[in-house]
């Protein structure tokens, strides 16, 4: 068994980089004055247009949704800070606490399914490859 085990390690195939999620910038970029002028039609009617809810809103509603049945018991007003963040920025920092409620009621594998889908509405990046990676 250690002859395969050392052949496995061997023979291995280096895994792929992954990506890190970022903060959003401080200062967002404005809308186009087209969407401005649509998401002001549409008004308040989120349901009308979906499309045109900002990236806020959006990534809250998703941060909201991976609380949805978890919400028995919320000791820190996770969802009530969620629901108050003002910036991308603010709730990226929530990310964390988000993750840890959700591993400590739900499981890891849960909390990583769900936090994937939180951090699809922020940047990310590939980290450059280590000198020790590079042949």
């Amino acid at each position: 068994m250690s002859n395969a085990l050392l052949r496995h390690l061997v023979h291995r195939k280096p895994a792929a980089p992954r990506a890190n999620v970022c903060p959003p910038d401080v200062v967002p970029r404005r809308d186009s004055l087209w969407t401005a002028t649509l998401r002001w039609l549409a008004g308040s009617d989120a349901a009308l247009a979906p499309a045109l809810r900002t990236p806020l809103e959006r990534a809250r509603a998703e941060f909201v949704a991976a609380l949805d049945d978890l919400l028995a018991v919320d000791p820190n007003g996770l969802l009530e800070r969620a629901q108050r963040a003002r910036s991308l920025r603010d709730l990226w920092h929530l990310r964390s606490e988000l993750y840890t409620f959700i591993a400590r009621r739900a499981g890891q594998a849960e909390a990583d399914a769900r936090l994937a889908r939180v951090n699809r509405h922020f940047p990310t990046r590939t980290p450059a490859p280590r000198s020790a990676d590079v042949h």
